[in-house]
């Protein structure tokens, strides 16, 4: 069955991929599958999941993968890079001894050492892609096992600085549902969660902050009755700088945001140089990088924030497909998006704002701040 499978995977993402080997070399390519097949006997599950993942992952594109299945065993941590390391930013209540610790090994390995071997399981365009997607592969146990990351039980060794003092902790598998920790200084705004889109007015500085968290419409509120409500706000309201707000969004349909690029186009108040700004980060991807781009290409926005996590030039428009017996889901991108001349790994920001973990717990926006900063020739 294993064998079906991978002849399956090896048939349909040959086919559906406009040019799988882009980035990779056919014959590694085909030479991985192979291996497999023949170590196929010595193998445990996790192992041959985690060799799938890898061969896909292969192919060097943040659409094309075998993203983790949400029902495998998780490790109760997540991690996020800052400027100053690696940290635990959310955990279960069992590991929240764990919170806001920064991490110094993982199964006895440095952390740059346990991103090398991630790198090989992780499907993403670029570096700060990876850095945004590692921890969904970091935490699953059959990942990490396959890896060859976890003691003879299954659980993740790890070292932590906490207070300055090291650490050692043994971290177990669960697979119940569990309720997520984070804890920063302040509580965390939850009024917008699972909200496309929305806008805020600060009327002290006169900043209007569009959040754009999906790209799509509302179910209830479409966008283009939201845009005009938005717009007409500007005119009875002064604006003295306007944020659209693209970070975190893992894209979806890039035409939903037409009308407000449109719009915007012709906006004499508003799409100025100093004005008009745009907040990009490493979890931009897909068709968010493509309303960035034609922001860019349209307006006087200037871009503040992190490299994007997906390429300007990138394959998405994924089909999904199942193997037919272990029932592994595969995304595949079908198309190939080459919207600009820009042929560098990653959306540059003009303005660079990346954070500390200090930054992160006192919930400091620096890329919010430099806008706030920013001064503009005219402003009154």
């Amino acid at each position: 069955e294993w064998r079906q499978d991978i002849g399956f995977l090896e048939e349909k993402l040959l086919s559906t991929h406009p040019n799988a080997f882009f980035n990779t070399d056919e014959g590694t390519f085909r030479q991985l599958l192979r291996s497999l097949e023949r170590d196929l006997e010595n193998l445990s599950s996790s192992e041959i999941y985690t060799r799938l993942t890898e061969i896909v992952a292969s192919i060097g594109d943040g659409h094309t993968a075998i993203y983790p299945d949400s029902r495998l065993a998780v490790y109760p941590i997540y991690t996020y890079w800052f400027t100053d390391g690696l940290y635990i930013v959310a955990t279960s209540d069992s590991e929240k001894h764990l919170l806001n610790c920064r991490v110094v090994e993982i199964a006895g390995l440095e952390v740059e050492d346990v991103f090398e071997r991630l790198r090989k399981v992780v499907s993403f365009d670029n570096e700060w892609g990876f850095l945004q997607s590692h921890s969904d592969y970091l935490n699953k146990e059959e990942i990490m096992k396959g890896l060859g990351m976890v003691d003879m039980d299954g659980n993740l060794l790890l070292k932590v600085e906490k207070e300055g003092e090291i650490i050692e902790a043994s971290v177990k598998p669960q697979r119940e549902v569990f309720h997520w920790l984070q804890k920063r200084a302040d509580e965390i705004d939850r009024t917008y969660q699972g909200r496309k889109y929305w806008y805020q007015y600060y009327p002290d500085s006169r900043i209007l902050h569009f959040h754009y968290a999906s790209c799509g419409s509302e179910k209830g509120n479409p966008f283009i009755l939201f845009n005009c409500r938005m717009f007409l706000f500007t005119w009875t309201n002064p604006v003295s700088k306007f944020v659209l707000d693209l970070r975190g969004n893992r894209g979806g349909s890039s035409v939903v945001l037409a009308p407000f690029i449109l719009r915007m186009m012709i906006d004499w108040r508003l799409n100025r140089t100093g004005k008009l700004f745009v907040l990009i980060d490493r979890g931009t991807f897909s068709s968010a990088v493509l309303n960035a781009i034609s922001m860019r290409k349209r307006t006087n926005a200037i871009f503040v924030g992190e490299p994007t996590g997906g390429s300007p030039r990138h394959y998405g428009e994924v089909e999904k497909f199942q193997l037919p017996n272990s029932g592994i889901s595969v995304s595949c991108s079908t198309t190939y998006w080459k919207t600009t001349s820009d042929t560098s790994e990653a959306f540059m920001p003009d303005i660079l704002a990346v954070r500390s973990f200090q930054d992160y717990y006192e919930m400091r926006d620096l890329a919010f701040e430099a806008v706030m900063t920013y001064g503009w020739e005219g402003e009154e």
